[in-house]
């Protein structure tokens, strides 16, 4: 509890008493030797936390699912901490211990990701696409691996399957201003100022909820609402503003759009799919639940 409320000293505290209790614990003490390790990591205390997991990984007793933890972990810190190294070690190693993490645990979805992005920093685009489709596999239900996916479509030039890449990120997230960026860039790029201001505006939300109708493009952004946004989407927006509204009406000769609108795009075959599945994965957490409670108030 400590630890998610941030109070680390508290916390690490505790977590060091627990591993010198000597009595029964539902945690193993590698397990809560992680959880000290993980502490210092998301203090920033980067290479402390290096120096923990890779003793723990050490150690004979480890279990498989604590040894997949750690190297993801590793991992990701290899590729994200310009402090454990120069940036081509630091990617090299990163690549061999969420491959082991993989290895340890051929399941998880989240160290397939992890490893498609240190692929894609690389420019290993078939590896990382790769990497992301496996990960899709196991976890159909991310929507930072689709942001991702789209990202890299985006990339080599294929707009087509960026759009569909990322309406599946923002169907399964409505509040992922990543997804909903990249989205606008996109149409930016194809010359939909409309769908892209509409992007934008649903990129400011953040982790709120997006209504639907806001998938539709509005020109009225309150002058206060575009004050507290990111300065740059801040700009976009004023900027799309402007043009739009001094824009020429279209004309029957217009040129065709290049891909379809926001409007069109949510409604595509694959992102109702998406959206189909996403829905059933919900109904039966929900169930799940409702049955856990049910055992529960029976015991």
């Amino acid at each position: 509890m400590y630890k998610v409320f941030n109070e680390w000293e508290t916390a690490l505290k505790h977590l060091k008493h627990a591993y010198s209790d000597v009595s029964l614990s539902t945690f193993s003490k590698l397990e809560i030797s992680f959880h000290i390790a993980h502490l210092y990591e998301v203090q920033g205390k980067y290479k402390l936390a290096k120096d923990h997991y890779e003793q723990l990984l050490n150690d004979s007793k480890i279990t498989v699912h604590l040894r997949a933890d750690i190297c993801r972990q590793l991992g990701w810190m290899y590729h994200s901490c310009e402090c454990l190294g120069d940036k081509n070690h630091r990617e090299t190693v990163a690549i061999q211990y969420l491959q082991k993490s993989i290895e340890a645990d051929n399941k998880s979805g989240q160290s397939l990701y992890l490893l498609g992005r240190c692929y894609a920093s690389v420019g290993k685009v078939h590896d990382a696409f790769i990497a992301y489709r496996n990960s899709v596999e196991k976890s159909e239900g991310n929507a930072d691996t689709w942001c991702s996916i789209g990202v890299l479509y985006q990339q080599q030039n294929q707009p087509m399957d960026a759009l569909q890449a990322y309406i599946c990120a923002v169907q399964l997230d409505k509040g992922h201003s990543a997804a909903w960026t990249n989205l606008g860039i996109l149409y930016e790029s194809c010359n939909q100022p409309k769908d892209a201001l509409a992007c934008y505006v649903n990129a400011t939300k953040g982790n709120a909820v997006v209504s639907e109708t806001l998938i539709k493009t509005t020109l009225n952004v309150p002058a206060s609402a575009i004050s507290n946004m990111n300065p740059n989407l801040g700009q976009r927006i004023k900027f799309l503003q402007t043009h739009l509204c001094n824009a020429p009406m279209p004309s029957i000769t217009s040129k065709r759009r290049q891909l379809p609108s926001i409007e069109e795009a949510w409604n595509l075959p694959i992102s109702a799919e998406m959206s189909s599945r996403q829905q059933q994965q919900q109904q039966q957490q929900q169930q799940q639940q409702q049955q856990q409670q049910q055992q529960q108030q029976q015991q």
